[in-house]
This record gives structure tokens, sequence and C-alpha cells, in this order.
């Protein structure tokens, strides 16, 4: 099962509670919400938030500084094979990228996938092995507060140290 998990807060310190905010009269964690229901890969969504929203959503309420924890405890309640992180500050989102984002997961065989056009279009893709190690693993406020940084730390495939020349020469003998 696909679990898209969209996360969202009201208590944003640069543009409090954004995501009620409108463009053309629509609110942007309605834009939001629309783009993720019509996806072709999605089959459960679920908003995850510290706050009881005005939505007609599933929610899920959780931990609103440890991000991380929230997110992991939304996944468990679901036990999908496959967890699509969405931001609800993105009302530009697209669909065709999030399919495109779970078809690229389903098609390789890396624990976490990101397709990320332009900031604002960015879907995250990623099983919950992965999550489940971020979440035992980390204290790391970044990490806690973002949800990815240490799955994207994890999954880092260029090479900028030995240690990455290591891993990425691990990654090539998987491959052959």
């Amino acid at each position: 099962m696909t679990l898209a998990i969209i996360q969202a807060r009201l208590t944003s310190k640069r543009l409090p509670e954004k995501i009620y905010k409108t463009i053309d009269n629509i609110r942007i964690i309605d834009r939001v919400i629309s783009q993720v229901e019509i996806s072709k890969s999605i089959d459960r969504l679920v908003v995850a938030t510290p706050h009881k929203l005005d939505i007609d959503t599933q929610q899920f309420i959780g931990s609103e500084e440890d991000v991380l924890d929230r997110f992991y405890k939304c996944a468990c309640k679901f036990k999908p094979d496959t967890i699509v992180r969405i931001t609800a500050d993105c009302p530009l989102l697209d669909v065709e990228v999030i399919d495109y984002a779970v078809k690229y997961y389903r098609n390789h065989s890396y624990p976490y996938v990101v397709i990320a056009p332009v900031d604002g279009l960015d879907v995250e893709v990623f099983s919950m092995d992965i999550l489940k190690e971020a979440w035992e693993n980390t204290s790391d406020k970044d990490d806690r507060e973002h949800v990815t940084p240490y799955m994207r730390r994890k999954t880092k495939l260029s090479v900028d140290t030995e240690g990455d020349l290591k891993h990425v020469r691990g990654m090539y003998e998987l491959g052959r």
C-alpha cells in the first residue's frame, strides 16, 4: 500500500497559519490535498499534524517539535510498504511529479527517492524500513524537524569523500 502523508502545521514562524491562506479563493492545504487525491499512485492519504485542522481529510495528530516522530507514528498506524512525503505549504504541487516519483521509486531499489524539479514541487518517496531506521538512529534536531535529512545522507550517491567513494563502489557492485 502506498501512503501519502501530508505534513502540516499552523505554527510557522515566518507565516503563521499559512496553510489556510488562499490562492484564488482556495486554501493552500486544500490545493495540496486535491493534487494528492487525484494521483493514480496513492492508495491512502493522511495529514500528519500537531493540531486538529479544519479539513475533511483523515488526520493523525502527533508531536509538533519532533516531526520525524509524528511522521513515523503516523506511518506505523497505517503500515504502508511505500510512503510519499508531501508538505502542506506547496500549493503548486503537480500530480505528475507525485506519480513520476512513485513510479521511479518502484522501478529502482533505492530506499529513498526525491524528485525536486524546483522547491515547491518536491516529492519524497521512501520505505517504511528507512523511516524506522531514521526514527531509531537520529537525535539530530534538523533530522527530527525535517524528517528526511538522515535518509538523504544515508542514500547519498555522489562522491565527495573516501567514504562516499566506498559507498558508491558498493552500490555499483550491487547493480551489476
